[in-house]
């Protein structure tokens, strides 16, 4: 992963813009928050955003590309996660190591979020972010029952 400090904060703007993540979000509290984080990597293709039982505990949020999610042991795909979508968020949230490994399909730009940066932000943007995270975790779970009920 390689970090992506010559990107103007206007690019970064013009991508978040296009995002339904962020279509909540009012121009500045985006800025805000690109000001505040200003942490965008990019993941090449085959290359790893993280793997199983690692430590990391940022939240990634998929500007561009796309990450596969995979459970490390046996290499099954458990889904795929695009622009606009999240991957990270149990490590994020309860402060524990990596359940699955992600690895770039195509050259992937994400934003990292951690859960430090998240308290600093103010409490609209901050409280933005957590009703994005719950929507996005109840629809992955609406999705898994969906996934359950057809299996049986």
């Amino acid at each position: 992963m390689k970090l992506l400090e010559n990107i103007t904060t206007i690019k970064q703007l013009e991508i978040i813009n296009r995002l339904d993540f962020f279509k909540e979000f009012s121009l500045a509290e985006r800025q805000v928050l690109l000001e505040s984080f200003s942490h965008l990597y990019l993941i090449g293709q085959g290359k790893h955003a993280f793997k199983r039982f690692e430590q990391d505990n940022r939240l990634y949020i998929i500007l561009s590309g796309e990450l596969r999610i995979f459970a490390e042991k046996s290499h099954i795909d458990i889904g795929h996660v695009g622009p606009g979508e999240f991957v990270g968020e149990g490590a994020f949230i309860c402060h524990r190591e990596r359940s699955t490994s992600a690895q770039a399909v195509s050259d992937t730009i994400v934003l990292a979020i951690t859960a430090e940066a998240l308290t600093k932000l103010p409490a609209v943007i901050r409280e933005k972010i957590k009703d994005k995270i719950i929507e996005g975790m109840s629809e992955r779970i609406h999705k898994l029952n969906h996934y359950i009920e057809e299996q049986f």
